[in-house]
């Protein structure tokens, strides 16, 4: 049985094999004016990085490559407008490195963010709980939201990574080898995330069980889900 990879990749390089086209309700002189306006919304940003412009470096709360790369974004996302098509194709070699120039700048702010030097102070609001701006909890807090976040977007930057390698004729262990880091990446970035949700549906699910004990004195079953199960052990013999 071939791999996942390996179906992949045959895939991509079946002769027959084409893209599904895109249908694009945004006219070309609406990605025009759209791609323009990106591209103006991103310069004030990269011009303060470089302190010019009216925007002066001092208006960036960090280093000045903060400015470069969020205001890179939206030049990005300007550049792909105005290619038109060959901006969203997703056999076109420029639409990943527009997507991996996208994914890798709002990658670097969050992990600067949640890993780089200095205090943090972020307005953190939730049912129950109340960070004080300044305090310890609410610069760990900090962090860790946007270490979530950045762990994300390093996954899926390296999962586009392999995807790129692998459609673009690398070595296939490499391709393999940068798709499981990819997902690792991913996994235990969501693990924070997952793991609570599966515990409270657990421990709900525990809970209404045994009220539903309690109540009845039998354990709640799934009965529509045994009944398919016994019509189908009856079928298969």
């Amino acid at each position: 049985m071939m791999r996942s990879t390996e179906l992949k990749t045959a895939h991509f390089k079946s002769p027959g094999f084409k893209f599904p086209s895109r249908h694009n309700k945004l006219s070309p002189a609406g990605r025009f004016f759209f791609g323009l306006l990106c591209l103006a919304c991103g310069i004030l940003p990269v011009l303060a990085s470089f302190d010019i412009g009216p925007l002066g470096r001092e208006a960036i709360n960090g280093p000045a490559w903060l400015g470069a790369a969020a205001g890179g974004v939206f030049i990005v996302a300007g550049i792909a407008l105005l290619m038109g098509e060959d901006g969203s194709r997703s056999d076109h070699p420029l639409s990943y490195v527009l997507l991996a120039c996208i994914l890798g700048a709002f990658a670097a702010v969050s992990n600067w963010i949640a890993f780089g030097p200095g205090p943090r102070e972020c307005t953190i609001a939730m049912v129950g709980v109340a960070f004080d701006s300044g305090s310890p909890a609410n610069g760990i807090a900090c962090r860790a939201g946007f270490g979530i976040g950045a762990g994300i977007l390093d996954g899926f930057l390296i999962w586009l990574v392999a995807g790129a390698a692998q459609k673009f004729g690398a070595p296939a262990g490499i391709a393999t080898a940068l798709e499981r880091f990819g997902l690792i990446v991913l996994g235990l970035s969501l693990a924070p995330i997952a793991l609570p949700l599966i515990l409270f549906l657990t421990a709900k699910g525990l809970i209404a069980g045994f009220a539903t004990y309690c109540t009845t004195g039998k354990w709640p079953r799934n009965e529509s889900f045994i009944a398919r199960m016994k019509a189908k052990r009856a079928g298969n013999g």
